[in-house]
């Protein structure tokens, strides 16, 4: 079956790809930014930039397309989301009616009986658009799903793994039944064999109902943590919210949103969808385990992408979330001359602008036993995945195009350094430097707030330095010869 996934790098299409391919469909994917990393560049799955709000980028993804599964929401848009996800929903029904698709499969979320919370509003109300099309379509409805980088278990995971006591509203003794990512996929990637399950809405949970103060406990014990959870009444949603953001790096509006859904009461009734895809399900401190399994699993990606292991120090307690402080700036120049100078870093040159800065850190780091004053290169004529440059680790190297190194030296969290070259024409090209950190808690996000005025004043001045070598080799001069 020819399949488009639309939404398909987020935490429920990075595990539902794969499954497809392996169960035989065609499978082509879609996300709304062109430069974010596919996931899984081995799969070889076609590609479509789409952005629902603009139809005309659904032109050609639809064609021959035979089931969409739809798993996007718009909670990490900020507020008054909800009109965006309904005008979405209506264009994508627009063209897979005109594009003849036989069959749709949503993936919404588990509401109460009167939803007040504006992200389920906007899961109810993107459902009833769908459910309104002539092409047929099923509704999955689940909670809380146990995966590396959803939102809920992020929260979650940051406040239990580096606070010893929590306080939350109330609401935080709402009963829900969480469930493991693996159990939701096997429901997804079988409702494609069950034409039955057209115009159908199910419930998916996990085998456990329980509230969110013990799925916090359990989630801390399978952490190797002890977390104390109190419930306090009258405790404002908004300054629950405002606490959130100084101790978990979940982007602050899907924090926000999901701290409004906590006094929610979700309803579910799972047996039809049990009965009729039936399996073993997974109990909390399984799902648990497996993620922080999958998290051991050395891996590295060409371009940074969030929650690599690699990249947080294989460590469930650094921020599934990058923090990023980045600078961009157009070269007169070929990608070919501007990585000449990349290619000089950790030389002569250092950093190219206020190395007094960074030797600062370097010896702050070296007063506490750390490598901040190894300085140097291990290959001084070209960057090598693996060597290193000072105490950075080169993770990836992609000439003319892309160098990603992990940072070295002592701090609460796991970060890195990425360099991207993108051509714009013959003889001009643009240069980007980010600066990316995944956060150990709260010392994590101090530590990444007290550096960033710093952060973007080294990379204005970083860009703007390299640009007038590149130019000057451009030129004709050799870039050993730079002064």
């Amino acid at each position: 079956m020819k399949v488009l996934v639309v939404g398909a790098f987020g935490t429920i299409g990075r595990k539902l790809v794969p499954e497809l391919i392996r169960s035989g469909h065609q499978v082509s994917v879609s996300s709304r930014d062109a430069n974010k990393p596919i996931p899984w560049p081995e799969l070889g799955c076609r590609r479509f930039t789409i952005n629902l709000l603009e139809p005309e980028s659904l032109a050609g993804a639809l064609d021959d397309i035979e089931l969409i599964y739809y798993l996007m929401h718009g909670m990490s848009d900020g507020e008054h989301h909800s009109e965006r996800e309904v005008r979405a929903a209506k264009n994508l029904i627009a063209a897979a009616e005109i594009a003849e698709v036989k069959r749709i499969i949503y993936m919404g979320s588990l509401v109460s009986s009167q939803p007040a919370s504006e992200h389920m509003q906007a899961r109810v109300a993107t459902g009833q658009v769908l459910a309104s099309a002539s092409v047929p379509v099923t509704e999955v409805r689940a909670g809380i799903v146990i995966a590396p980088g959803s939102a809920a278990f992020e929260v979650m995971r940051d406040m239990v793994g580096h606070l010893p006591l929590v306080f939350a509203p109330a609401s935080i003794a709402t009963q829900v039944p969480p469930i493991a990512i693996q159990d939701l996929i096997v429901y997804l990637a079988m409702l494609a064999q069950k034409p039955e399950s057209e115009g159908k809405c199910y419930d998916a949970a996990g085998p456990e109902w329980m509230s969110y103060r013990e799925m916090m406990q359990r989630v801390a014990h399978c952490l190797g943590r002890r977390c104390k959870v109190v419930g306090i009444p009258g405790l404002p949603i908004w300054l629950a919210a405002s606490v959130l953001g100084i101790v978990t790096s979940v982007p602050k509006s899907l924090a926000r949103a999901l701290v409004a859904g906590l006094g929610e009461k979700l309803q579910a009734n799972p047996e039809p969808l049990r009965e009729l895809i039936p399996q073993q399900l997974t109990s909390l401190e399984r799902a648990v385990e497996q993620v922080l399994q999958d998290e051991q699993v050395a891996h590295y990606p060409d371009q940074w992408q969030d929650g690599v292991p690699t990249f947080r120090n294989f460590s469930p307690l650094h921020g599934f979330y990058a923090k990023n402080a980045n600078h961009a700036i157009d070269v007169d120049a070929s990608p070919e001359s501007v990585w000449q100078v990349i290619n000089l870093l950790g030389g002569k040159h250092r950093y190219f602008y206020l190395d007094v800065l960074w030797a600062m850190r370097e010896w702050m780091d070296w007063a506490i036993g750390g490598p901040g004053r190894n300085h140097g290169r291990t290959d001084s004529s070209q960057l090598t995945v693996g060597e290193r440059v000072d105490s950075w680790r080169i993770l990836s190297v992609q000439q003319n195009r892309r160098l990603v190194m992990k940072f070295g030296m002592k701090a609460p969290g796991g970060g890195g350094m990425q360099l991207t070259v993108t051509p714009l024409s013959d003889n001009r090209c643009r240069l980007t430097i980010e600066l990316l950190w995944h956060p150990a808690g709260f010392w994590g996000l101090a530590y990444w707030y007290f550096y960033a005025p710093w952060h973007q004043l080294l990379l204005n001045g970083m860009t703007k330095r390299m640009a007038q070598l590149a130019c000057r080799v451009e030129a004709g001069e050799q870039a050993e010869s730079l002064d």
